[in-house]
């Protein structure tokens, strides 16, 4: 590469950088005994003043939360909601002077992109990573055991007090929201994805919490063999007695949408569908059958 073109992509890189520190934030406050501390960061979502974060970040935070944008002293914060499941959490804040949101990408990124990670590591204000989109589509187990779904792999340094800050792309628009790294390996970082994101926070704004639909089973996804094709979801364990469902149905679809990956499952029993029936087709050995299931509502994940 060229010194012009080296000049200019680093023109560029801090340009965006300048432009979006200043819509990240520092998250900090104290324990309910004031004896322990908790941090992490937060991104602006609108100009409502909300900041999306942890739901990690904020759950042991009980008294004096409080945000600190780049260059402005610290300012007060409630927390609006909250959900375990997906480990988001929706701050709100009073904005004094005008703030720019950041915007969701509403596409995947590629494999490969370039992507900074935003926030605070380590109470280190203001810090950047630069890295690449390492892996799409991943799950990642958190300490409480619970599972998040399509997960942003990225070799962008992330440690703990990134936790909650943005995982932006070029065009200054978030890909990701930071949320964990490999501490048995080296620059692997995970960030929960956008899609998500758009999915969960309006209804944490909306609810404070986020209500979901369940048809009582266990799914996994099962690669094709040769690892080409998209994987088969199939019914792992039935929790729920009696069900349409037996222990190695394959779902196809649901009310016509094909279903490919798990998550496509939980986006489709929203609160909206909870009481509801919903037309499921099923494989299940050579036959193709048509199941008419009620919605049940989850039990939260505390």
């Amino acid at each position: 590469m060229s010194s012009a073109l080296l000049q200019q992509f680093n023109h560029e890189l801090t340009t965006l950088i300048e432009r979006v520190r200043h819509s990240t934030a520092m998250v900090s406050g104290m324990s309910v005994d004031l004896l322990t501390g908790g941090s992490g960061s937060a991104w602006l979502y609108d100009i409502q003043g909300h900041l999306v974060t942890n739901h990690h970040v904020v759950a042991d935070i009980k008294r004096s939360l409080r945000v600190q944008f780049a260059g402005k002293p610290e300012i007060p914060a409630v927390v609006v909601g909250s959900d375990a499941s997906t480990d988001l959490a929706v701050l709100r804040v009073e904005l004094n002077v005008p703030a720019v949101a950041l915007p969701l990408r509403p596409a995947l990124p590629a494999l490969g992109e370039l992507c900074l990670a935003m926030g605070a590591p380590l109470r280190f204000r203001e810090s950047v990573s630069l890295g690449i989109v390492s892996g799409l589509h991943r799950q990642l187990t958190l300490a409480d055991d619970a599972v998040l779904e399509e997960v942003v792999q990225t070799d962008a340094a992330i440690n703990p007090g990134n936790s909650g800050g943005p995982l932006i792309d070029m065009a200054g628009c978030v890909i990701g929201v930071n949320v964990a790294k490999r501490g048995d390996a080296d620059n692997i970082g995970f960030a929960i994805c956008s899609e998500i994101v758009a999915d969960v926070v309006p209804e944490l704004i909306a609810h404070g919490a986020v209500a979901r639909g369940t048809f009582g089973l266990t799914v996994g996804e099962v690669m094709d063999a040769s690892g080409q094709e998209d994987p088969t979801i199939v019914v792992q364990r039935v929790r729920t007695t009696p069900s349409l469902f037996a222990v190695g149905d394959i779902v196809v679809s649901i009310d016509a949408q094909p279903i490919r990956r798990r998550y496509d499952i939980r986006k489709l029993l929203h609160r909206g569908t909870i009481g509801t029936t919903k037309q499921v087709v099923v494989r299940r050995g050579t036959q193709l059958l048509t199941l008419t299931v009620p919605v049940m509502q989850r039990q939260p994940v505390t």
